[in-house]
Formats: structure tokens, C-alpha cells, sequence
């Protein structure tokens, strides 16, 4: 049974919606469970309730996806390699994947439980202010942005997907149910009118009890994102560039941004500190709080951080090479937050460490080594990668699960607009004036600034610069993917960055994942991606 069908089950008896801890700290929940339509969508109150609804869908406690989301975007490239637990990332990372791998279900039933609350808000928001309809749109344009990133995570991951943009109301919506892959193209068409919508409909920024919330400004930053990825592969709209300028350049400069409530801050670790949550580099984020209906929270820290580096028992199910470590600059301020290349181990002891025992990734062997015991942490039979350290480093709150902490998930920030644009303006024959925006973010992380000429040369500067800013932040793989390069990160990948199996070659199959088999088998309208 698909995950939409079971969607549709629990829909046609009652609507759930939640109060959202994505939008504000201080929100107090108070779940609504088994009210019809009628009563969620009586009134202006009930549905912004509702669209809160559409957030919470983002966060919810069935959390394996998150980490499945970061492994889809993020392994699978020249320097993505086992964490110290080895499995973790396999077998994506190596490309053994099948159709029947449990990542790509697990991401893909939370898009869809996504899209299926958006069309609830979509279709039912006028009715709950049927004299006065106008003032649905702020609510309309929200429930439309969350489906439109839905729908671009679903198209970069899979391809053309089924474009499901009205409300399941009963199982007898079978043409919706079982509804037959769109086209790319015309996924991206829908993500375009939803975005445009929103950008028209809401306000430039947000405060207060808001923040959070998404705005013109979010709108804007990933209409723009939009459009610099349908320039690229598959697509290969290159018209869309100078769209992607136009858009992004409405983001930038001393007045938009203050207009927009956006700045990159002066110092990298700030952005994800717990204290600074919403800052004003956060183009887009959900919130994780840990509370009695979701005592998970945020997985990723315990996935990817060093056994020890908070807690003492995390995981470290993902690895980066220690040749990515060597990409960045001494002085730069972003290589030993993003990757641990020493810490001091905390928490419970384990895997032989103590606390207050020193660890430092020895490159020579592949593992991180115990001062004190020269001997390697956790495995010693095989190489394993450098932890991924680019969140905040708190331990989790008392009384949480042991892989629940309380990050927010950041999925977009005023860097990536900045990179965005600067890579828009390279491909529409504007060096000048893309090398300061380069240098810009540079010059943040203390970076050598780039004196670079021509158009090979800013390419090439922006696409590793992409991965020293964002690595670790859903873009990896799907940058690689819009540019074309996957043959050549395969090319470059070597062996002993493989746990006990060999490296699949290239083959076009893989610029895309399969459609999950669960689906396949449940919708007779599907079919599934070329090679899979």
C-alpha cells in the first residue's frame, strides 16, 4: 500500500492537524485529532492552525528519513566515504542501491505526506473565510511554498513524479491515487506557479511570533534556486539564468536585504548555534524541539557526529575524506566546524574513550586515534572517513532519546542566494560582477579572496566553493547532478574510500534514484526510471 493511499485512509476519517513546533519556540502544542473539515476550516484561527499543520508535517516524529534525506544529498561523490560505524551511508554512498533500498521510500512518503496536507489548506482555506476570501492568500501562499519544496526535493531526487496538486478526499479519487508520472518539466512549472503565488502573497519578512515562518524573501531565494536548476541538467533551459539573476539580484545589495531580513553573519558557527536559531542568514528552516510528542527531534547530530564529541554515544554513520578536509585554507574558519578533525571525548565512556581523552583523525590509517591509547576508535578494520561536525554542538536535552537533540534543520541560508547568484552571473557572461559576491562569502570564513578572470576559472572556483560552504546542507549530489559532473566524482572516487565492496562504475542510470519499489508495486501508472 502506498504511503499516499495510507495517507488517504487516515484523511477520509478525520483531518490531523498539529500545532507546529517548526514555527515558533515558544509555541505551545495543543494537537487537534479526529475533527472533520468543517470544524479545523470554520474560521481564520482554525486554519492557520491548519497551515502550522503543513510545517509539522515537515518535522514529524517518524525521523528516519532525515537522516535518509542528508545520505541521498550527500553521499555518492569524491569525497563521501564510511563514518566509523561503516554501514551508515552504504549503499549509497558506493551506489549499490536497488529500488527496494529503504531511503528512498522512507524520503519519499514524507514528501508526499507534505503535499497531501498542503492541498488540504490549498483547497479548504476560503472556507474558512468566505466572506472576506482575500485574506486566505498570506495562508494559501505558505501551503504552496511547503508543496513547491516538496515537489523540487521529489523532482532532483527521482525525476518526474505524480503532480498531485489537488485534495485526496476519498479513496474513490483513484485518478489522483494512482495517479502516472508528470514530466519534469511540468513539475517545475508547478513549483514556479506555487512560488510565484507565495512571493505575491506574503510579507517581505518575519518577526516575532512569526519567525519562522516562511516569507517574500524565502519565496524569492528558492524561485531563484529554481530556476539556476532548471538551467542546468536535465532540463538545460539556459535561459532560466538570467532568470535566476533577475530573481536572486531582488535578494541582494544593502536595501534588499534589509527589506528581506537577511545578512551573511560575520562569523560561521554563529549560523547554527542554538542561541541564534533563525538568525538572519536562515533563508528556510524547520524546528526540532524535543517535547512529549516528539522526543527524537533532530537525528543528525547523533547520526554524524564523533562518538563523543557531546554525548558519547553517537553514531557517525557518514564519513567525508580526509583529501575534502585538505580542500579548505588553514585560516579557513569553516574546515574544523564542518569536519572534527580533533576533539576532546565527552560523555559516556565507549569503543574503548573516556572522557577527557583526546581523538585525532590520523589520515595515514583512516581512523580517529586515541591519545592516550594509541589505539583507533571504534573499528580498526577498515578506513573510515572525518566525522561531519557543521551543527550545533550542544548535547541533547535531558530526558530526550538518545538520538534526539534539538537543532533546527537548516535547509537554506543567504550564502547559498549569494552562490546562487554568483554562478547565474558567470553562466550570463557577468564575471565582474560576480567575483565580489564570491569573494564576499569567502572573506566570512577568513578565505583567501580569488583574483579570477575568466568564465572556466569562476566556475570552477564557484563549484568548490559550494561545497566548502554548504557541504552537509541537502545540495552535494544535487549540484553534481545539474552540472553534469557525476562521471567525473565517480572517476575520481578510489577504492579504499570503499568499506569491503567494489565501486560501481558510472552509468546514466545513476543521475537519477529509482522510483522506490513499494511504490511501483502499488500504482500500476508508475514506471519506473530508466536502468532500475
Amino acid at each position: 500500500m502506498t504511503s499516499i493511499n495510507s495517507s488517504v485512509k487516515s484523511a477520509f476519517a478525520f483531518v490531523l492537524f498539529m500545532l507546529c513546533q517548526a514555527c515558533r519556540e515558544n509555541l505551545e502544542e495543543s494537537p487537534f485529532s479526529s475533527l472533520s473539515k468543517d470544524v479545523v476550516f470554520k474560521d481564520e484561527d482554525g486554519l492557520n492552525q491548519a497551515t502550522i499543520g503543513v510545517y509539522q508535517a515537515w518535522t514529524a516524529p517518524d525521523f528516519s528519513d532525515i537522516t535518509s534525506r542528508f545520505i541521498l544529498a550527500e553521499s555518492g561523490h569524491r569525497y563521501a566515504t564510511a563514518g566509523i560505524l561503516g554501514s551508515g551511508s552504504d549503499p549509497y554512498y558506493r551506489f549499490g542501491h536497488v529500488a527496494s533500498s529503504g531511503a528512498f521510500e522512507a524520503v519519499w512518503a514524507r514528501f508526499y505526506k507534505i503535499i497531501f496536507r498542503a492541498n488540504t489548506v490549498i483547497d479548504n482555506a476560503k472556507q474558512a473565510v468566505p466572506a472576506e476570501e482575500e485574506e486566505a492568500d498570506p495562508y494559501l501562499a505558505e501551503a504552496r511554498f511547503l508543496r513547491a519544496y516538496a515537489y523540487f526535493n521529489l523532482v532532483r531526487l527521482f525525476g518526474g513524479v505524480p503532480l498531485i496538486v489537488k485534495e485526496i478526499k476519498s479513496l474513490d479519487d483513484t485518478e489522483l491515487i494512482f495517479a502516472p508520472r508528470a514530466t519534469d518539466a511540468a513539475v517545475y512549472e508547478a513549483i514556479i506557479a506555487d512560488l510565484t503565488f507565495a512571493e505575491n502573497n506574503l510579507p517581505d519578512s518575519r518577526g516575532g511570533a512569526e519567525l519562522g515562518r516562511v516569507s517574500a524573501g524565502t519565496a524569492k531565494a528558492l524561485l531563484g534556486k529554481v530556476y539556476l536548476t532548471m538551467a542546468g541538467k536535465p532540463l538545460s533551459r539556459t535561459e532560466n539564468y538570467q532568470k535566476a539573476v533577475d530573481k536572486l539580484s531582488e535578494l541582494t545589495g544593502p536595501e534588499n536585504e534589509e527589506k528581506y531580513d537577511f545578512e551573511l553573519l560575520p562569523d560561521f558557527a554563529d549560523v547554527f548555534a542554538l542561541s541564534n536559531e533563525r538568525n538572519r542568514e536562515i533563508v528556510l528552516s524547520f524546528g526540532y524541539f524535543i517535547n512529549s510528542s516528539n522526543p527524537n527531534g533532530n537525528i543528525l547530530p547523533f547520526n554524524l557526529f564523533p562518538s563523543g564529541l557531546v554525548n558519547g554515544d553517537e553514531q557517525t554513520n557518514y564519513g567525508l575524506t580526509y583529501a575534502f578536509y585538505q580542500q579548505y585554507e588553514k585560516t579557513d574558519t569553516r574546515r574544523d566546524f564542518t569536519l572534527v578533525e580533533r576533539y576532546v571525548f565527552r560523555g559516556t565512556a565507549r569503543a574503548g574513550a573516556e572522557p577527557g581523552d583526546s581523538l585525532i583523525y590520523e589520515p595515514g590509517t583512516g581512523n580517529y586515534i586515541n591519545k592516550r591509547t594509541k589505539t583507533p576508535l571504534g573499528h580498526n578494520d577498515f578506513r573510515y572517513g572525518m566525522a561531519y561536525g557543521k551543527l550545533a554542538r550542544e548535547p541533547r536535552p535531558a530526558g530526550a532519546a538518545i538520538q534526539g537533540y534539538s537543532a533546527d534543520l537548516i535547509e537554506m541560508r543567504f550564502s547559498d542566494v549569494l552562490l546562487c547568484l554568483t554562478e547565474a552571473l558567470v553562466e550570463t557572461g557577468k564575471t565582474t560582477q560576480a567575483l565580489p559576491l564570491l569573494n564576499r562569502v569567502r572573506a566570512r570564513a577568513k578565505a583567501t579572496a580569488l583574483k579570477l578572470a575568466t568564465a572556466a576559472e569562476l566556475r570552477t572556483a564557484i563549484r568548490k566553493e559550494r561545497r566548502l560552504e554548504l557541504t552537509g546542507e541537502f545540495n552535494t549530489v544535487l549540484d553534481i547532478r545539474r552540472w553534469g559532473t557525476l562521471n567525473e566524482e565517480i572517476a575520481a572516487m578510489s577504492s579504499d574510500q570503499i568499506v569491503d565492496n567494489n565501486l560501481v562504475p558510472y552509468t546514466p542510470r545513476l543521475e537519477l534514484y529509482p522510483i522506490p519499489q513499494s511504490q511501483m508495486d502499488a500504482n500500476p501508472n508508475l514506471v519506473q526510471n530508466a536502468g532500475w
